[in-house]
């Protein structure tokens, strides 16, 4: 396997694929960019042109860029702490199923740059699409023989604004890790056979190439899942354990703005959709309605009852409220 890969990362650094920009019409027809009569449509899984012709010979080799219209995808405009942009794929992520109706693992998605609008806040806009139809796209011109291919979502305001990524594959290289698999077989099989070790070598070169093409094929399929998933790299437990940190950062953010300057708190607890807060303000009656009229808590009410002691400036409280899903979205 790593004399294989050696010799898929010779050929990709000598080859010098053709780039090719294809422009989506719809889910299942697409326009070769700058070449209004090549049309390709999509049909049981491949790609063919006008004659039923298959797009191989258009695609074969070639670096794709594929932008598909803004139907197939849900936008949403977002805003954000300017502190959550160190971390902003995990927060996208983690809130995926809050602000679409798929989970992180059952689209695909990206954003645009963020901009700052001033107050230490960020926004951006978000793009994602279910994965089912995107990765039938991707397959398709994968066996159409395309060395890679990047998919991109065109914006609801048209030319005015970049197309926003939401999807990198790269086949090529695992073609041609198959290729010098099959070829390093037929070379140790000759090697042998000269040496008149071939009939007791055969069985043992095959169910070692067997058990490697295995290893092999669960690796590229784990690696495709990451990818379509939108994991980046082995890192995909860091990434998990900084899920929980953006929310809490963005709760904290909100109470911010809206405890009055005479409370202070002296425990937050943050779990389940739920925040309860302990501390001490001036008046803590007025708390949980202040809550109440926020665009990111619902349901507060006091958990406990208030008390008050002599040496403490105000109100002993603990309150509790549901944070809303989609708090970090913008009015």
């Amino acid at each position: 396997m790593a004399v294989a890969s050696v010799v898929a990362q010779a050929g990709e650094s000598f080859s010098r694929p053709r780039a090719i920009a294809v422009e989506g019409l719809s889910e299942n027809a697409f326009r070769i960019a700058r070449d209004h009569a090549s049309v390709l449509v999509l049909v049981d899984g491949a790609l063919v042109d006008e004659t039923s012709h298959t797009a191989n010979a258009i695609l074969r080799d070639a670096r794709v860029t594929l932008t598909l219209p803004s139907e197939m995808f849900l936008f949403r405009d977002l805003d954000f702490p300017s502190k959550a942009l160190d971390f902003l794929d995990g927060v996208l992520r983690a809130q995926m199923d809050r602000l679409t109706p798929w989970s992180s693992a059952q689209a695909v998605y990206g954003h645009s740059a963020p901009v700052s609008v001033g107050l230490d806040r960020i926004k951006l806009t978000l793009a994602a699409a279910p994965l089912a139809p995107i990765e039938q796209i991707v397959r398709a011109f994968g066996a159409a023989g395309a060395h890679s291919v990047v998919i991109a979502a065109r914006r609801e305001d048209g030319e005015t604004a970049a197309p926003i990524l939401v999807h990198e594959g790269a086949f090529q290289r695992e073609r041609t890790m198959r290729e010098a698999r099959r070829g390093l077989k037929h070379a140790f099989v000759g090697v042998l056979a000269f040496a008149g070790l071939l009939a007791a070598a055969s069985g043992l070169l095959g169910a070692w190439l067997e058990t490697r093409a295995e290893s092999v094929a669960a690796e590229t399929r784990q690696w495709r899942d990451a990818q379509m998933a939108g994991a980046r790299d082995p890192d995909i437990m860091l990434h998990k354990h900084k899920f929980e940190t953006p929310l809490a950062v963005l709760v904290i953010d909100q109470l911010a703005r809206i405890l009055p300057d005479d409370t202070y708190l002296r425990e937050m607890q943050l779990g389940e959709g739920k925040v309860e807060l302990a501390g001490v303000s001036a008046d803590a009656t007025r708390l949980v309605a202040m809550l109440e009229r926020s665009a990111a808590f619902s349901r507060a009410t006091f958990s406990a009852p208030t008390t008050h002691t002599p040496n403490e400036p105000g109100d002993q409280f603990r309150i509790q409220a549901q944070v809303n899903a989609r708090y970090g979205q913008a009015p």
